[in-house]
């Protein structure tokens, strides 16, 4: 897989996910309106965020597609990969959430692996997220997120043998749902991956544009996005006007390597297919979130714990801290990549995932660790 190491912070507070750039990229956008021109004005409808912004972005033929009934009725988008063979007797079903301003194509690399090595996955769109429904923004919180998670699993895969794989906000998602759920997950969930995520206890909204306008972003993002989103035209115009800025941001909060255009404008498809309301009512939740006090849910649960050593937006020293945490965890830092590994450099985090799912319960920590770091190692090699 290439070295692995513990990596160190990079600074105080970080942002929770990628979504944070998208409310960067407004802030920077107002700032340069008045450049845009009627140029900028007359493109505006191609740049609006509309419904066929909602799309996945790097397209899968999947077996099922399911619509899942969340606990206050929004209908989540699901869809299931199950091998002709698979069988509940023979391996876990593996089920992928994905972060703030994603979707669930975003784990492309890592569904295609686990569905080509027989294994059955399930991956969904969060709320407000994707081509999911969206809600109540009152209900964009981490703790609906985790009970979201219990009804995906409660519609797809009602008994069996579990493996929860989040990125980002999708780790926050699978803390959430282990501390509501404890017994559920002592009783079925084998193993759980923590990628690019924080358990919080600090503000983690900084983007890296000076304290004062970190914070009037976080505070004032529900009703500042908000209102832009619902003005199609506007928010088109300085999409326009801001193409390049897109990229930037999403090279700079996203990656640690440059990326192909490709790859940054199909991230930022992602990015801007999020409804702006829905980011500004997840923003203040990411800030003040602490979800520590969940962990103790995963104590018996083989937990893999990996970072970027240039995420900027979940830095090392989050997963560190979950590390001191979850000590019987397997704690990789992959070099020189950013937020987004899972598609910036997809083979050594898709390794690491089959070493957790290789991985037996209740065996002593030391030796579950080097275990799984050496099969990570030999299939890399």
């Amino acid at each position: 897989m290439g070295e692995q190491h513990k990596g160190k912070g990079i600074g105080r507070g970080a942002a929770a996910g990628l979504g944070l750039a998208a409310a960067a990229v407004g802030g920077v956008a107002i700032a340069g309106a008045g450049l845009a021109g009627r140029s900028a004005a007359r493109r505006s409808r191609a740049y609006a965020v509309t419904a066929r912004d909602r799309v996945h972005v790097f397209p899968f033929a999947t077996d099922k597609m399911v619509a899942v009934r969340a606990s206050d009725g929004l209908v989540l988008h699901a869809e299931i990969d199950e091998p002709d063979d698979w069988s509940s007797q023979r391996g876990p079903t593996v089920v992928l959430v994905h972060g703030f301003v994603l979707n669930l194509s975003s784990w492309v690399h890592q569904r295609r692996a686990l569905v080509d090595a027989g294994y059955r996955v399930v991956s969904y769109d969060q709320r407000n997220h994707g081509i999911s429904e969206v809600g109540d923004l009152a209900n964009c919180t981490i703790d609906q997120l985790g009970k979201d998670l219990r009804a995906v699993i409660d519609a797809t895969t009602p008994e069996g043998d579990l493996v929860l794989v989040g990125h980002s906000m999708g780790g926050m998602t699978i803390m959430s749902f282990a501390g509501r759920y404890p017994e559920l997950t002592r009783d079925r969930v084998t193993g759980a991956a923590l990628i690019a995520t924080s358990a919080g206890g600090d503000s983690l909204v900084q983007l890296g544009l000076g304290a004062m306008f970190d914070r009037i972003i976080a505070k004032l993002g529900p009703g500042f996005l908000g209102g832009l989103g619902q003005r199609e035209g506007v928010w088109g115009s300085l999409r326009a006007a801001g193409r390049a800025v897109e990229n930037h941001f999403v090279q700079k909060y996203a990656f640690g390597t440059e990326m192909p255009k490709e790859m940054l404008r199909a991230v930022a498809t992602m990015v801007f297919g999020t409804r702006l309301d829905a980011i500004g009512a997840f923003l203040p939740e990411l800030d003040e979130l602490d979800v520590r006090e969940t962990l103790p849910g995963l104590v018996e649960t083989p937990v893999l714990i990996v970072a970027g050593s240039k995420d900027l937006l979940t830095p090392p020293e989050h997963s560190e801290r979950l590390a001191e945490a979850l000590p019987a965890a397997e704690h990789i830092v992959i070099p020189g990549v950013g937020h987004l590994l899972q598609l910036e450099r997809p083979g050594p985090v898709t390794e690491a995932i089959f070493g957790l799912l290789e991985r037996p319960r209740g065996v002593d920590a030391e030796t579950d660790a080097e275990r799984a770091k050496a099969a990570v190692r030999g299939r890399s090699a």
